[in-house]
């Protein structure tokens, strides 16, 4: 909500000054394109992260709030009588149905020497998902910008 007032200050404040409104929405389209462009490389580093893992079995104990950044909830997961948290958020809808405890399930994990990640099946969905979708708006958003640009005076 504070990010949406400070973004609408702003834009009166470039108004008053002056500014072509055509530059400012565009100004504004250029940060969405970033912002596709930014998830886009999360999706394509987790895929590399993913693609270095490997497969175990392991035991889903409890969803828990997110302490490093108070944020959230993540799944944690006893693999070898160690408990890990899951790499991606937990999922907030039918959490009865996706988790089930006292249940062995598939899990993908990545040990490195300062890097502990693990991957559950629905965080290879969202991997599976959030690629090729935030991949394609970040393509159509360029072409989208190279298209229209040409008719905007920066």
């Amino acid at each position: 909500m504070e990010i949406l007032v400070i973004a609408v200050i702003i834009i009166v404040l470039l108004l008053i000054l002056g500014v072509n409104p055509m530059n400012i929405i565009f100004g504004v389209v250029g940060l969405i394109e970033l912002f596709f462009i930014f998830m886009m490389l999360f999706f394509i580093i987790s895929l590399v992260l993913l693609l270095m893992t490997k497969k175990t079995k392991g035991e889903f104990l409890r969803i828990e709030d997110n302490k490093k950044i108070g944020v959230g909830t993540h799944a944690v997961y006893k693999i070898n009588q160690q408990e890990y948290n899951n790499t991606f958020p937990a999922e907030i809808m039918f959490v009865e149905k996706i988790y089930k405890t006292n249940k062995q399930v598939n899990i993908w994990q990545y040990k490195g020497k300062k890097l502990n990640l693990v991957f559950d099946f629905y965080s290879i969905l969202v991997i599976a998902f959030g690629l090729p979708v935030f991949t394609g708006l970040a393509i159509a958003l360029a072409i989208l910008i190279q298209v229209f640009l040409p008719y905007v005076i920066i």
